[in-house]
């Protein structure tokens, strides 16, 4: 059977560009829940002297995506979602600085709802901030939760399961590779995904000219 041709045509070249950058946002989110994670680990979570150390030592090198405020976002990031498959979720529906603006809230519940309302409506970070401006100030958050976990888009992942032929038959198992965003091609041009960058500490990080850096001499 032969493989099917691949075509440069501008929808399937700007397919394989969003699936890129879906790929940097996944890697990016889960590297900031690792960082939180690691000072969690360490259980310096709270040890200020040590994480203004640390970022310190780790801005020297790898620039501002080390900063105390930064640590401190990844660190309550870490606290709250203690599942890395969803963390898969979220790095598969938003970048991370849609996740600045909602981890404040400080509630699983209530960030996975908007998440949820962020993929359906494509809102932009600023209106995404209006909107909860808007909604703390009439005291409306908790409404958004009200609605089942299992029945928001992102948590349909936990339901599909996904059949791989083993020695011993059908195993069932769960992938963060399943695309769960919809209508990716119609994504506005400041929604989700264009919201990656520009992201200043990204860009720095992914700037760095390795060779000058002291882990590789």
């Amino acid at each position: 059977m032969q493989n099917k041709e691949i075509e440069l045509t501008e929808d399937s070249i700007g397919l394989k560009r969003y699936g890129i950058l879906q790929l940097i946002n996944n890697s990016y989110v889960n590297f900031q829940w690792e960082i939180g994670k690691y000072f969690i680990d360490l259980h310096k979570q709270g040890d200020e002297e040590f994480i203004a150390s640390e970022s310190l030592r780790l801005q020297r090198n790898w620039g501002n995506l080390f900063s105390v405020d930064n640590i401190r976002m990844s660190i309550a990031f870490a606290t709250l979602f203690k599942d890395p498959i969803r963390v898969g979720v979220l790095g598969a529906t938003v970048s991370w600085n849609y996740l600045k603006v909602l981890l404040p809230l400080n509630d699983v519940e209530h960030i996975m709802s908007l998440v949820k309302l962020c993929t359906d409506e494509n809102l932009s970070i600023d209106a995404l901030k209006e909107m909860i401006n808007q909604l703390l100030a009439k005291g409306e958050i908790g409404k958004l939760s009200q609605e089942k976990v299992n029945k928001t888009k992102p948590d349909k992942l936990f339901q599909i399961k996904t059949n791989e032929q083993g020695r011993n038959g059908s195993i069932s198992f769960r992938s963060t590779d399943i695309l769960i965003m919809d209508g990716q091609s119609a994504l506005s041009s400041d929604g989700i995904i264009n919201n990656l960058f520009p992201d200043s500490d990204l860009e720095e990080f992914l700037k760095i000219n390795l060779l000058q850096n002291s882990v590789f001499k």
